[in-house]
């Protein structure tokens, strides 16, 4: 699916280091393989006067595309002139391509500006336009009164439909073929339940600290940035029921379907951590938020149930890897029958899948074997999360996006947990800094 309909993105938060770092070379890659539509054009907005291209531009790869069809304007989120003077503008280009454009509204702020524009896009009437889009980055809330409150401020003004919410982690090149790998293959499709499967993990390690963002993590914590949406979501993927033959539309709501049975199977067995010179870094001696977590899930689903699985996440960790791993049910519970799949979302982005074969000698012995696939090294660079990003929002593909209803759902999950943990920090245990992350889980 592959839309020329004339385009306008519209960022807020031009200068920031999302929009330089991943928006702008995103747009230059999709650009040069030539899937953008002809008529399209970047209009950046900033509260900051004298904003010069060149320096957003510099890193990138494919620049004079981005210099030629970018175009940045002062705004002031707080001004509803500035916002209708921008609806004039749009108007202007519009009429440039000689036929109705659609116009993508990307967030590119700290969430609590994003109240602000979400209203006065409103208010100024640029949300009721034909073909407008709102794309949001995450965090989307911050437990389960604020992000249900926050939906139906953005239902006052948007549409679903209108509605994008990112996590870039769904549009990347492994996890869309996640869908693939299970439809396509009958040894995993036929096994894919709870009579041939041990238990799942979905784990996330890092090797960066905070950097930088003492703000930001201070008020939000590894259990709000990373399980709420990125963990749960790629749990999601594994549980959910297939969609029909490439129609990958129904996505969000198999997703959805897999979140609403799922819940924490025992608040007091969840773990949480903090690196060792965390407190000094945020400069907060009194700082509970954990850097780590390990949540035990189970889920209702009769296809799943009594299954164990993990959700595991922690920072400045001694190496930095996010995947999958299913582990498959020993028939006569001898060591060596026990098969393991990993899904690795990133850095590899591929799958090993771990069998057993006989050592070649005269007596029997087995070995542990491993049998990989690495999409990088088969198929060379792959596309950017932010490049699929992009692409699909133009071209109206909900499937790598979260529905308001999946991020209800993913705060319903967490919210006894959230609770308790608000409560005290008695469990909070304290981990050296290149920590291996299955000694803490």
């Amino acid at each position: 699916m592959f839309s020329r309909k004339p385009t306008i993105l519209v960022i807020f938060g031009i200068s920031g280091d999302l929009s330089k770092r991943y928006l702008l070379p995103a747009i230059s890659s999709v650009a040069k393989a030539g899937m953008l539509p002809d008529d399209f054009r970047i209009i950046g907005l900033t509260r900051q006067v004298d904003i010069n291209k060149n320096d957003l531009i510099k890193k990138i790869d494919n620049p004079d595309y981005i210099f030629n069809h970018l175009e940045i304007k002062q705004l002031d989120i707080d001004s509803l002139d500035d916002f209708k003077n921008l609806g004039s503008y749009l108007n202007k280009i519009e009429k440039e391509f000689n036929i109705p454009a659609q116009i993508l509204f990307y967030l590119s702020v700290p969430p609590q500006a994003s109240k602000f524009i979400i209203e006065m896009l409103g208010l100024s009437g640029l949300s009721s336009r034909d073909g407008t889009k709102l794309l949001l980055e995450k965090p989307f809330g911050t437990d389960l009164e604020n992000a249900t409150q926050l939906v139906k401020y953005i239902d006052k003004y948007f549409t679903p439909e209108q509605v994008y919410r990112v996590d870039h982690y769904m549009a990347k090149e492994m996890v869309q073929n996640i869908i693939v790998f299970r439809e396509g293959n009958s040894l995993f499709r036929k096994t894919w339940n709870k009579d041939f499967i041990e238990s799942i993990e979905v784990v996330v390690s890092e090797k960066l600290s905070i950097e930088g963002r003492v703000n930001f993590y201070e008020q939000t914590g590894a259990l709000r940035d990373m399980v709420q949406s990125h963990l749960l979501q790629l749990l999601s993927l594994a549980l959910m029921e297939l969609p029909t033959k490439e129609n990958l539309e129904e996505v969000p709501s198999l997703r959805l379907k897999a979140l609403e049975n799922l819940k924490i199977k025992n608040i007091g067995s969840c773990k949480r951590g903090q690196y060792k010179g965390y407190k000094d870094e945020v400069s907060n001696l009194l700082s509970q938020t954990e850097t780590f977590t390990s949540i035990e899930i189970e889920s209702d689903d009769p296809k799943w149930i009594g299954i164990p699985m993990k959700l595991i996440t922690g920072k400045v960790m001694n190496e930095k890897f996010t995947e999958i791993r299913i582990l498959y049910k020993k028939e006569n519970k001898t060591e060596h029958e026990s098969n393991k799949l990993i899904i690795n979302i990133q850095p590899k982005g591929g799958i090993e899948f771990n069998i057993w074969a006989k050592h070649p000698g005269y007596e029997f012995k087995v070995n542990p074997h491993s049998l990989s696939f690495n999409f990088e090294e088969y198929y060379g660079v792959l596309p950017e999360a932010y490049e699929q990003v992009l692409f699909s929002a133009i071209n109206g593909d909900h499937s790598l996006f979260t529905s308001s209803e999946e991020v209800i759902e993913t705060w319903k999950i967490l919210d006894l947990l959230q609770k308790e943990w608000q409560k005290n920090d008695n469990d909070l245990v304290i981990y050296e800094k290149g920590s291996e992350i299955d000694e803490l889980k």
